[in-house]
């Protein structure tokens, strides 16, 4: 391997995606652009990015994992894992699109009139949101230690720093 294209590589993807959040900033200018990109990102995107993010290094370090530590009955999870996509799809996704909510204790206070069920959910989304980047920085510090043989913090860091920039900069349609 070569470490110094190795880095170029990666590089080239963080300019990449600050020139991409760069670029929404400059369209973002109301709630609903930051939130839903105006709802103008057409469905094949918007799927393709979903299915990016379910589909990430966390998952596949973890179910790589899971089949190593419990053999062939550890392949079952992953079947679920699939059917549970779809599930959000259906019960989660599409309701809160035909909502207008932008999140789902959003959804879920409209639905119930309650700032209580309200704070409760967001309780949970931050939870599974920590329990859900974890696995993703560890991938990212793995993945600069093969590539470059740097400490796992500086991937954890440098991907962590990105994603809020890129966030920060031009909401969700950067994202997406």
């Amino acid at each position: 391997m070569n470490t110094v294209l190795d880095l170029i590589g990666v590089a080239l993807v963080i300019v990449a995606t600050l020139l991409i959040g760069v670029y929404g900033l400059r369209i973002s200018r109301t709630t609903g652009d930051f939130f839903v990109a105006s709802r103008t990102v057409r469905p094949v995107w918007n799927a393709s990015a979903i299915s990016g993010e379910y589909l990430s290094a966390g998952t596949f370090l973890g179910l790589s994992g899971l089949v190593l530590l419990d053999g062939a009955r550890g392949f079952w999870f992953p079947i679920g894992y699939a059917a549970g996509y779809l599930l959000v799809l259906v019960f989660v996704a599409a309701p809160l699109r035909r909502s207008g909510a932008y999140t789902i204790p959003d959804f879920i206070e409209a639905r119930l009139e309650s700032t209580s069920a309200r704070r409760v959910t967001s309780i949970a989304v931050l939870v599974i949101g920590w329990l859900y980047i974890v696995p993703q920085l560890h991938g990212a510090g793995l993945t600069l230690f093969v590539v470059a043989g740097l400490p796992d913090w500086v991937g954890a860091v440098t991907v962590a720093v990105l994603v809020a920039a890129a966030v920060a900069a031009g909401g969700m349609r950067a994202i997406t």
